[in-house]
C-alpha cells in the first residue's frame, strides 16, 4: 500500500487518494526551504504560471471540495471539506455546521464529534486516562446527522447536501417477503433456530441473563482479561452450536474463530430485524417498550397460533440479536485492545476480510450492541403470580374436571425484568437545554418534573415463567408510521419518510429518549419533541393524541415547525426563530465533477495557470435596500382525493392498516414590499418545492493577492507607478475564469414570472421594476470560458446599509481564540429578516436548491465553487 505523499503535487489531486495532509508550520517551511515572497512582475517581464507555493499562498483560508471512499464496500463516496493548505487551527477547524451541544444528544451520530458545551478539565483528564481501544465499525448515517444542521437556521452542509441523494430513508428492501407461508419470517426463523449451524434453544429468561452478565462484564472487566478460551466455552456451550469445522488449525479457540461465527450468523438474510433501515432505528423503542397492537394485524391472521404473542416474538429475537450483536462487540473490542497494546499485530488481510463479511445490518447491529452496553442496566425481581381464573370449556363442564384442575393449581414463579437507564439524569438534562433553545411555553412546569423526579421510563415488565418460552417468529406491525413512501416528483425531496406519532404519557417515545437507547439519524429530534409533548399534559390536551413529527403546530401561541418540512426551512430565515432538525444519479456518486467543479482552478491544468485567469467578485453596494415586511403565513388543506407527498408505500417490515387523522395543506406567505418610499405591493408566494438550503462554508481571506499581480490581471489596474495597490482591500478570494456567475437583486427577481426557468433567467436578467429611482445594478461575469460549469446565479438579498465587509473577521494572523471563534458561531443569532424569508420562499415557489452565503463568513467566490461542487445553480447573498 503505497503511502500519500507529503504535500500534494497540485490542486486538482486524484479523487481516488485520501485527502493530503496539513503544510508544515510557517516556521519550519522558511528554515528548511528558504522560501521568499514572489516579487510582482513588472511590465517587460515574461508572464509565467503560477507555482504551486504561490497557489498555496493565494488560496490559503479557502475551503476545498472533495468527494472521497474510505475503501471497499462501504457505499458511496463521503463528501469532505478541508483547508489542505493551512496550518492554522482557527482556519482548519471553521465549520458550516453546528457543534453538538449536549452530551445527551450525541446519539445522533456514529461520525467521531465533540460536545461543544461539555465540560473539559485537566484533572478530569488526567483521572481517566487513557481510553480504551475500541471497535468501530466502518458505518455512517447517510445523510451525516452532524451536517444536518447549518450555521444558518433552517439550512445544512455541504456533506448533508450531496447524501440526500443517497440517503438511508431512500433505501428499499432488495426483496419482498411474503408474510405467511413456507417463506415467511416465521417459518424463517423456526427454520434457523432448529438448526445445528447456528443458536441454540434458548428461552428468554436465558436471554435476560446473558444480557444482564454482558452488562457487567462490560463495565466491570474494562481491560478484557478474560481468556480466549472461557469466551470460546461460554458461547459455544451456552449460545450457539460449535462451527461444523476447524478454521484456524493454529488456534481454534482463537478470538478469529468466534468473531468468524457470530459474524455468520447475525448476517444470515431475512432473521433480524435490519437497522440499515431509517424506520427500525426508530421503532426499536417500540418493540421494546411498546404495546401490543392487536389490531394492526388485520390481515385475518390474528387468530392462527403462529401470531398469538407476535409483538412478544418480535421482542424476544430482537434481544436475542442484542445479546449476539454485544458479544461480537466485545470480541472485537478485545482484539482492538489486544492491537492497541502491542499484544498482536494488526493483520490487513484479516481486517479485509472482516470488512467483505460484515453485511451494513451486521454493522448496525454492533452500533445497538454499543448504545446498549453504554446506557441499558437491566433490573430483576422474582414474584409469586397466581394463574387467572379461566372458564372452563364445555368438555370439561360435562366430564366433571374442571374444578378440581383448578383449585389445584399452584402459583407460578415469575421473573421480572425492567429496563433502565444507566444515564438517565443526563437524558433529563439533555430535555431541559432542548426545551429553553426551543423556547418551550410551560418551561417552569417541566422544570419542575424533572426536579421532582416525575419524568422517568414507565414501567415496562416482561414476565417469564421460570419453565422458559418457546421461540416463535413473526413481524410486528404497527400504526406509526403512515400508508404509502412520498411519490418522487420534481423538486420534491424523497429522503424523509412522513410520519406520526402517537402521543401518550410515559410512552414508548419518551422511554427511548430517557434510556439514551437511540441510534444515529433523524430518531433524536423526533423523540425530543415527543417527550416534550408526552409530558406536558397542556399540550396532550390541546394537539390530542398524535403529533405530525415531520410538518408542525400550533401550541401557546407559538408554532413549532420541524427543518424537514419546507415551512420550517422558509421560517427559520426570520428573527427569533427556533428550530429542531430533522430519480437522477446522486451527485455524490460523479466524484471527479464534484472536485472538478469546486476545485480553485476550476479543473484546469495545474500547470498552466496564470495570473490572468482569475477574476475578483464583489458584492455591489446596497445604499437603499428595499423594505420587505413578512405578514402571513396562509395554509389551505388539501382535498383527501388529491395526492399528497405525506402517503408512504407499505414495506413488509411496516405493514399497516390504519392512516393517522393528520390533515396535509399547502402554503403560502403574504409579504409586502416597497422600494424608495413608494406604496407598498402585496407578494404572495407558494411555498410548492420541498427545496434545500445550504449554508455556504467560511473562509478567510488571504493575504498573498499580490502574487497575482501582471499586465493581463483583471484585478489589478496599472497606475504607471508600477505600486501594484490592490483594487479592494475587503476583497476575498479571487475566482477562476472557468466559472460564470450573474448578481441580480432580489426584487428584480420578483417582477420575472415564476413560470421562468432558471436558465432563461441567466439568460435574460430582468429589469429594475422602478424608473429614475432606486436600482442597484446586475453584476455579471464577462469573461468567456470553455468550461461546461454551469452558471451561478446570485441573488443579492441585503437588507442593511452596511458596506461590503471581509469574509470572515478572524484571522490567522490576529491568534484569535477559540472563544473568540465561538462568538463567530453566536452570531447567528442576530441574523435573520423578512427579506431573507422571502428569498427562500422564493426558491420554493419556483425549485431552486440554494447556498446561504453571509456577508463576514464567507467570500462570494467561495460561495459560488461551492455551489459547482453540490450542482446547485442559486446562491443567496445576505
Amino acid at each position: 500500500m503505497q503511502t500519500p505523499p507529503t504535500n500534494p503535487s497540485s490542486p486538482m489531486s486524484n479523487h481516488n487518494k485520501p485527502l493530503p495532509p496539513p503544510p508544515p508550520s510557517i516556521k519550519e517551511s522558511a528554515s528548511s526551504e528558504g522560501i521568499s515572497s514572489r516579487p510582482y512582475k513588472k511590465l517587460d517581464r515574461i508572464i509565467s504560471p503560477l507555482t504551486d507555493q504561490e497557489l498555496r499562498e493565494l488560496f490559503s483560508g479557502a475551503p476545498q471540495f472533495y468527494a472521497r471512499s474510505e475503501g471497499h464496500h462501504t457505499g458511496a463516496p463521503y463528501p469532505k471539506i478541508a483547508f489542505p493548505w493551512d496550518s492554522s487551527l482557527q482556519i482548519r477547524d471553521l465549520s458550516d455546521h453546528v457543534q453538538i451541544q449536549d452530551e445527551a444528544w450525541g446519539c445522533i451520530t456514529a461520525w467521531p464529534h465533540i460536545t461543544r458545551e461539555a465540560p473539559i478539565s485537566l484533572e478530569g483528564v488526567k483521572a481517566a486516562g487513557k481510553r480504551r481501544a475500541y471497535f468501530i465499525p466502518r458505518c455512517r448515517e447517510r445523510p451525516n446527522m452532524l451536517s444536518l444542521q447549518g450555521i444558518e437556521k433552517g439550512t445544512i452542509g455541504y456533506q448533508a447536501a450531496l447524501e440526500l441523494g443517497v440517503a438511508d430513508a431512500l433505501k428499499e428492501p432488495e426483496e419482498i417477503q411474503p408474510d405467511s407461508g413456507p417463506y415467511s419470517l416465521f417459518y424463517r426463523r423456526r427454520g434457523f433456530a432448529n438448526g445445528k449451524d447456528g443458536i441454540r434453544p434458548l428461552d428468554e429468561s436465558a436471554v435476560y441473563e446473558h444480557l444482564m452478565d454482558i452488562g457487567v462484564s462490560y463495565h466491570e472487566d474494562q481491560m478484557h482479561s478474560r481468556s480466549t478460551v472461557e469466551l470460546y466455552s461460554e458461547l459455544f456451550t451456552q449460545i450457539l452450536f460449535p462451527p461444523s469445522r476447524v478454521t484456524d488449525t493454529d488456534d481454534p479457540y482463537s478470538l478469529q474463530v468466534q468473531i468468524e461465527v457470530l459474524v455468520k450468523v447475525l448476517a444470515e438474510p431475512n432473521i433480524w430485524v435490519d437497522f440499515s433501515f431509517v424506520e427500525w432505528r426508530i421503532r426499536l423503542g417500540q418493540i421494546l417498550w411498546g404495546q401490543q397492537l392487536e389490531s394492526d394485524l388485520g390481515d385475518g391472521t390474528s387468530n392462527n397460533s403462529e401470531f398469538t404473542n407476535e409483538s412478544e416474538d418480535q421482542k424476544y429475537w430482537l434481544l436475542l440479536q442484542i445479546l449476539l450483536s454485544c458479544e461480537l462487540l466485545v470480541r472485537l473490542d478485545t482484539v482492538s485492545q489486544n492491537i492497541d497494546n502491542g499484544l498482536e499485530p494488526a493483520k490487513p488481510a484479516d481486517v479485509k476480510k472482516l470488512e467483505k463479511s460484515m453485511t451494513p445490518s451486521v454493522k448496525w447491529s454492533l452500533i445497538l450492541a454499543r448504545s446498549w452496553l453504554e446506557n441499558i442496566r437491566i433490573e430483576q425481581n422474582i414474584s409469586e403470580v397466581i394463574p387467572e381464573r379461566k372458564a372452563s370449556g364445555w368438555l370439561a363442564s360435562l366430564t366433571g374436571t374442571s374444578a378440581s384442575a383448578e383449585n389445584s393449581a399452584p402459583s407460578e414463579s415469575f421473573q421480572t425484568y425492567q429496563f433502565r437507564g444507566r444515564n438517565e439524569t443526563r437524558q433529563l438534562a439533555g430535555l431541559l437545554h432542548f426545551a429553553k433553545k426551543l423556547k418551550w411555553p410551560h418551561l417552569d412546569e417541566l422544570n419542575a418534573k424533572v426536579s421532582s423526579n416525575d419524568i422517568y421510563i414507565s414501567d415496562s415488565i416482561q414476565n417469564t415463567p421460570s419453565t422458559g418460552t418457546p421461540m416463535s417468529a413473526s413481524t410486528q406491525k404497527t400504526s406509526y408510521f403512515m400508508s404509502q413512501r412520498p411519490i418522487p416528483r420534481r423538486g420534491l425531496s424523497r429522503s424523509t419518510q412522513r410520519m406520526s406519532a402517537l402521543i401518550n404519557s410515559s410512552g414508548w417515545l419518551s422511554n427511548s429518549y430517557i434510556s439514551g437507547l437511540m441510534l444515529p439519524g433523524e430518531g433524536l429530534s423526533h423523540f425530543l419533541i415527543s417527550t416534550l409533548l408526552e409530558n406536558d399534559d397542556a399540550a396532550v390536551e390541546k394537539l390530542g393524541d398524535e403529533a405530525n413529527l415531520y410538518g408542525g403546530f400550533v401550541f401557546g401561541q407559538r408554532s413549532f415547525w420541524s427543518t424537514a418540512c419546507i415551512i420550517g426551512r422558509v421560517l427559520a430565515a426570520g428573527r427569533n426563530s427556533s428550530e429542531y432538525a430533522t430519480t437522477e444519479i446522486p451527485r455524490i456518486l460523479q466524484k471527479a465533477d464534484v472536485e472538478r467543479d469546486g476545485s480553485v482552478i476550476g479543473g484546469a491544468d495545474p500547470l498552466s495557470i496564470l495570473p490572468g485567469d482569475f477574476v475578483a467578485v464583489y458584492d455591489p453596494p446596497t445604499l437603499h435596500p428595499p423594505s420587505i415586511t413578512f405578514e402571513s403565513l396562509d395554509l389551505f388543506a388539501v382535498d383527501s382525493d388529491e395526492t399528497t407527498p405525506t402517503e408512504e408505500e407499505p414495506t413488509p417490515q411496516t405493514e399497516i392498516t390504519t392512516v393517522p387523522s393528520i390533515k396535509t395543506y399547502s402554503a403560502m406567505m403574504r409579504f409586502l414590499l416597497s422600494l424608495d418610499g413608494d406604496d407598498k405591493k402585496e407578494i404572495n408566494v407558494a411555498l410548492t418545492h420541498d427545496v434545500h438550503f445550504v449554508t455556504a462554508h467560511p473562509c478567510v481571506k488571504s493575504h498573498s493577492i499580490e502574487v497575482l499581480k501582471s499586465p493581463t490581471s483583471p484585478l489589478f489596474q496599472q497606475n504607471g507607478d508600477e505600486s501594484g495597490q490592490i483594487p479592494n482591500p475587503n476583497m476575498g478570494h479571487p475566482l477562476h475564469k472557468a466559472f460564470t456567475y450573474a448578481i441580480i437583486p432580489l426584487h428584480h427577481i420578483l417582477t420575472s414570472p415564476a413560470s421562468k426557468s432558471l436558465s432563461s433567467l441567466l439568460v435574460s436578467p430582468p429589469r429594475s421594476p422602478v424608473e429614475g429611482g432606486y436600482s442597484a445594478t446586475i453584476q455579471a461575469s464577462t469573461h468567456t470560458t470553455t468550461s461546461n460549469i454551469p452558471k451561478v446565479l446570485v441573488i443579492d438579498c441585503a437588507s442593511t446599509m452596511l458596506p461590503p465587509s471581509p469574509p470572515d473577521e478572524t484571522d490567522v494572523d490576529l491568534n484569535v481564540d477559540a472563544e473568540g471563534e465561538i462568538g463567530i458561531v453566536e452570531r447567528k443569532k442576530e441574523f435573520g429578516s423578512d427579506a431573507e424569508m422571502l428569498v427562500r420562499a422564493l426558491c420554493a415557489e419556483r425549485g431552486w436548491n440554494a447556498l446561504i452565503s453571509r456577508r463576514r463568513r464567507s467570500c462570494l467566490a467561495c460561495a459560488i465553487r461551492e455551489a459547482g461542487a453540490i450542482g446547485w445553480g442559486v446562491v443567496i447573498r445576505v
